[in-house]
């Protein structure tokens, strides 16, 4: 898989350093840009989907914090490549994977990239075994697609509510999981995705419900409704 890559600086003598670097030792990288400010990367980001992004804190008008405002829900990784030692406990807050002081050293780029590699094998692997595999610091998770009931969303933490009373948290967005649970799971909710198999009937009073059949009720969206009915009455 290659990992789509934008990279952010305003100095172009660093975009083409590390542009440099990482054509002649990361053939994993397909790099999509190059930008020096906030509002030309947010722009990009907004039209084009991406899986990295390589960015710089000190940057005039706006800086790389100010670019990750922008989503607060995002489905690519950042690793933070600054001169200043001084933002890494704000980069972890904001859900960096790395941080990189300058000037790079490819042993410790290669440690971020691969964190990044890590991340995307899950949607590499087949949709056909029926398993989701969840990685995480310190364990994995493999799951059935059987035992799986909901998820619920919020910024990137997602919660997979499973049978028997278990439930499981992982720092990934919902969106993430739309793309990799695909056959009988069904997105009715900006926070809510649902396995259609625990799904007994649809509530409507002054909005939309969704009840399972262990009794949970979930909010469906008014957008979603329409086509939920659709999949539900095939």
């Amino acid at each position: 898989m290659k990992l789509k890559t934008i990279l952010v600086d305003d100095e172009i003598l660093n975009l083409k350093n590390l542009e440099i670097i990482l054509n002649e030792n990361f053939p994993e990288i397909e790099i999509l840009g190059s930008f020096q400010t906030v509002i030309d990367a947010k722009l990009f980001i907004e039209n084009n989907p991406i899986h990295l992004l390589f960015l710089d804190i000190s940057m005039p008008i706006e800086n790389g914090f100010d670019l990750l405002e922008y989503f607060p829900v995002r489905d690519f990784q950042v690793i933070f490549v600054t001169a200043h030692e001084d933002y890494a406990i704000q980069a972890i807050r904001v859900g960096a994977i790395d941080y990189l002081l300058k000037p790079i050293l490819t042993s410790e780029l290669r440690i971020a990239i691969h964190k990044v590699s890590q991340v995307y094998s899950l949607t590499n692997k087949p949709n056909t075994e029926n398993k989701l595999t969840i990685t995480y610091e310190g364990g994995k998770s493999i799951l059935d697609f059987d035992e799986i009931l909901y998820l619920k969303g919020f910024d990137n933490i997602t919660t997979i509510y499973l049978t028997r009373n278990r439930k499981l948290t992982v720092a990934k967005t919902l969106k993430h999981f739309e793309a990799v649970l695909q056959t009988n799971f069904f997105r009715i909710h900006k926070s809510f995705i649902v396995n259609l198999k625990f799904v007994t009937k649809i509530l409507t009073r002054e909005a939309y419900f969704l009840e399972l059949n262990e009794g949970t009720q979930l909010p469906i969206s008014r957008r979603n409704y329409k086509d939920l009915n659709e999949v539900l009455n095939k």
